[in-house]
């Protein structure tokens, strides 16, 4: 079942973290990709995502960080809420996880451009990538200059027309300011590289169609993520209003029915009080009878014996 199935997940990758088999934990990394497909974005966000920013920080070894990248890449890719996607993007720029740390791989900033659209990239990516030009690591620096024309192919004239401008400026940059002669040569390479590129337009182009298509499913998929969420919260907040609501007939009946049975109770104490006030009224009156009777002939009884002795 799948709450036994994260605790035992927790348990081999922190057992294969320990051990000295980095392959095996590469491999293992590689395999918690498949996740998403198979429990919630939550379980995923409160138990594996974090971790595997830890194992990038952390581990030492390049594949293992490279499938921590990759893995935890998916994971934001399949998360269906855009507050936890927004912190864990933020992460990654505020700490620069994503690339300082792993652009001696050129492939770990590839991963993003893979699973995400073009304008996903650019409205979260585009710059944090190009203030790499001012890090003071050379090879840093190097690696950027290989990733410039893979950037520069994620934008869309006329859309991105900002983003090429700052893309233009940063090469300017480098070329005026980079002191390192292996830096300098590459960016002299990279700039021959862009001046060749096409970039693609709004518009449809045959020679890009087969990209298109990806991207735009890409995008597609993107907004159904978002949509998803939208009806999600909309479900719960109507939800919480049906409770609210169940809520508040359920007090009023409860208010009815102790009302009911407190008119009941006074109705049964009233009518033995009535009845005894009823009686006891009868009572005084045949009391008041007989008095009346026994003055009356009490009164009488003289006259009788003056009747009598006439």
């Amino acid at each position: 079942s799948i709450p036994d199935l994260i605790p035992a997940l927790t348990t081999a990758e922190q057992r294969a973290a320990t051990s000295l088999k980095w392959r095996t934990h590469e491999k293992l990394l590689q395999k918690y990709a498949c996740l998403p497909h198979i429990i919630s974005s939550d379980q995923i966000y409160y138990r594996f995502l974090h971790r595997m920013l830890t194992i990038i920080l952390t581990n030492n070894v390049l594949p293992v960080q490279k499938a921590a990248a990759r893995t935890l890449c998916v994971y934001l890719r399949y998360n269906r809420k855009q507050e936890q996607r927004h912190e864990v993007i933020q992460k990654l720029i505020e700490r620069k996880i994503i690339f300082p740390c792993l652009l001696r791989d050129a492939n770990t900033c590839e991963f993003i451009m893979e699973l995400f659209s073009k304008s996903f990239f650019c409205k979260y990516f585009f710059l944090p990538v190009l203030e790499l030009t001012h890090d003071p690591v050379a090879n840093v620096r190097m690696k950027l200059c290989y990733l410039l024309p893979k950037v520069k192919s994620t934008l869309k004239i006329p859309t991105d027309k900002h983003l090429l401008q700052q893309l233009e400026l940063c090469i300017r940059k480098l070329l005026c300011q980079e002191k390192d002669k292996d830096v300098l040569t590459i960016v002299k390479r990279t700039v021959l590289e862009l001046d060749r590129m096409e970039i693609s337009v709004d518009v449809f182009q045959k020679r890009f169609y087969e990209n298109d298509l990806l991207d735009q499913e890409k995008e597609r998929q993107e907004h159904l993520l978002l949509e998803m969420e939208q009806l999600e919260k909309e479900k719960q907040q109507n939800e919480g209003r049906s409770t609210n609501v169940n809520d508040k007939i359920f007090e009023k009946k409860r208010r009815d029915s102790k009302t009911s049975s407190v008119l009941a109770k006074s109705i049964t104490l009233s009518v033995p009080v009535s009845s005894s006030g009823t009686s006891a009224g009868k009572e005084d009156k045949k009391s008041k009878l007989v008095r009346s009777q026994s003055f009356s002939t009490q009164a009488l009884h003289p006259k009788y014996s003056n009747i009598d002795k006439c």
